[in-house]
């Protein structure tokens, strides 16, 4: 991992340190009530918009992507509503749910249908 994405509630100076440690770089925007005199830090107002230096700013609209694959998956792969107990299992059934849908996507592929490919796989990004 090189680097580390996260939302404000993650700012901490024991994780940064934690994060530096391992030569992972930081993308954590700090709260208000954190280096409140420093201009140069990653910051995220209330309506949701980045302040802060350019790069930083540009890797941390990625988040929004993840955020954006993570509620798919809940909401099209069964993850939200499911009966498995245990982190074990629960990641088992996580996988083979996404296995199958990279499975629909290939055969979608091969049956010459790349429009509906393109969507299924718009899911694993």
């Amino acid at each position: 991992m090189k680097t580390f994405i996260a939302d404000s509630q993650y700012s901490s100076g024991k994780l940064r340190e934690q994060l530096s440690a391992y030569g992972v770089k930081a993308v954590i925007p700090y709260p208000a009530n954190q280096c409140r005199n420093e201009a140069d830090v990653l910051r995220v107002d209330k309506h949701f918009r980045t302040h802060g230096p350019a790069e930083e700013k540009k890797i941390y609209t990625l988040r929004g992507a993840v955020e954006r694959v993570n509620s798919r998956q809940k909401e099209q792969l069964c993850l939200e509503r499911h009966r498995a107990r245990g982190l074990e299992r629960i990641t088992v059934h996580a996988l083979l749910c996404m296995i199958a849908m990279l499975f629909n996507a290939l055969v979608a592929l091969k049956l010459g249908r790349p429009e509906k490919a393109r969507s299924i796989t718009m899911l694993a990004r």
